[in-house]
């Protein structure tokens, strides 16, 4: 009865305090990804909109923190470095391809957020091997929320096209998500 009763309390705790998906795509904000990552109820909906600019968003992090691993990075880093390049630039691609098509109905972020830059910035200061580590943490951090919110839209969006597009791409991000990982 307890155990019911604390369960029930830490599902409404963790549902007053879900976070909101709503943000206009191409504007800087002050919400910390944590805060807009995929960590609301798996049930709740996700609009494609929101969705879209928030996986933009990550995969447009992943690919300037690379560049900076791969000038900064020990060899693995580097190494990762270049497949995160590759992963993040084809997933934005795949996402563009839709948006132009009008398969989704999302506009495509050009710049980073506020909070997205300064984490970028911090990273410039960095070398050697409080890089290696600072990297390490946020491509790992990325990642997990990443896995999260595609698996989420996976299961609750609102475009049978991009649900089915988050789908086969979960298992392509849980693959780099075990290779963030692997950095620590």
């Amino acid at each position: 009865m307890k155990l019911t009763i604390l369960a029930a309390l830490a599902a409404a705790c963790a549902f007053v305090g879900a976070p909101s998906f709503a943000q206009s795509p191409a504007t800087p904000q002050s919400k910390s990804p944590s805060q807009t990552a995929a960590v609301a109820s798996a049930y709740e909906k996700i609009s494609a909109a929101d969705f879209v600019n928030n996986i933009v968003m990550r995969n447009m992090f992943d690919v300037q923190a690379a560049r900076l691993a791969e000038q900064k990075g020990d060899q693995s880093h580097k190494t990762f470095a270049q497949r995160e390049i590759s992963n993040h630039t084809k997933m934005t691609d795949d996402l563009k391809a839709m948006a132009k098509s009008k398969k989704i109905n999302a506009s495509i972020p050009t710049g980073l957020t506020t909070e997205y830059q300064q984490r970028i910035d911090r990273l410039q200061k960095l070398s050697g091997k409080q890089f290696d580590e600072a990297y390490g943490n946020e491509v790992l951090r990325n990642h997990e929320n990443l896995n999260a919110l595609l698996d989420r839209y996976a299961k609750n969006g609102d475009n049978t096209e991009l649900k089915q597009w988050a789908s086969k791409t979960v298992p392509e991000v849980r693959q780099q998500l075990a290779a963030a990982a692997e950095l620590k």
